[in-house]
């Protein structure tokens, strides 16, 4: 296989989609030569995206040992979350005064299609169509500088494996939270707004990678 050299931050955000997937367990050992052949990358930049994820602490470096997938820091794992929480409220917050009825229609489209994943749908699809309703939405922000830095938060806060939604009502519970916030946002209630977000953000268990499913039950 022919072996291109790829932008480091890209290849670290290749290689911190597949973690988020479940490609990894926590603290696996990770073997250079196998990421070479799996990313058609040099060691050289192999090399680099790992130093780039062991900064973010997606993986620990061990001297003389190499890199493993870190194990979730609960604690961190919610500070992450809360400025997220932060972030996102104020990217919603300001697309506010921008969202005519043609964008509430086509965000309640992007809320029924979470709905029909959350029913029938696969994890893979019900991430998919989670990310979009939020992405629509901030799509409408002016500060297009704030949205991606709360879509970088974001992943950063996501670099550990997940189970996604741990349960059935898990998932409803993030749907709901959706009308919560589509509600909010067609009262034009700016407070309602950054409450409903942040509250879904704080609130959802496919977010915390540490939360166990008596958790989501509760």
């Amino acid at each position: 296989m022919t072996r291109s050299p790829r932008p480091r931050r890209h290849l670290a955000a290749e290689i911190a989609a597949a973690i988020r997937s479940g490609a990894y367990r926590s603290g696996e050992w990770l073997r250079q030569v196998d990421l070479e052949e799996r990313f058609a990358a040099t060691r050289f930049d192999i090399r680099a995206a790992l130093a780039e994820l062991a900064l973010r602490q997606a993986v620990e470096h061990v001297p003389n040992r190499g890199f493993r997938i870190a194990v979730p820091d609960r604690r961190r794992v919610r500070d992450m979350l809360a400025v997220r929480a932060l972030l996102e409220a104020e990217a919603a917050v300001s697309a506010l005064p921008h969202l005519d009825d043609a964008a509430l229609r086509l965000l309640e489209a992007k809320a029924d299609a979470f709905d029909r994943a959350a029913a029938e749908g696969s994890m893979a699809s019900q991430s998919a169509t989670n990310l979009e309703f939020h992405d629509t939405l901030y799509g409408f922000a002016p500060n297009q500088a704030l949205v991606e830095v709360a879509k970088e938060v974001r992943d950063r806060a996501r670099l550990w494996p997940l189970v996604l939604w741990p349960s059935l009502r898990a998932v409803r519970r993030s749907a709901e939270g959706h009308r919560v916030i589509l509600a909010a946002l067609r009262a034009g209630d700016a407070a309602a707004v950054a409450a409903s977000v942040r509250a879904h953000i704080l609130g959802s268990a496919a977010n915390d990678p540490a939360c166990s499913a008596e958790e989501a039950e509760r």
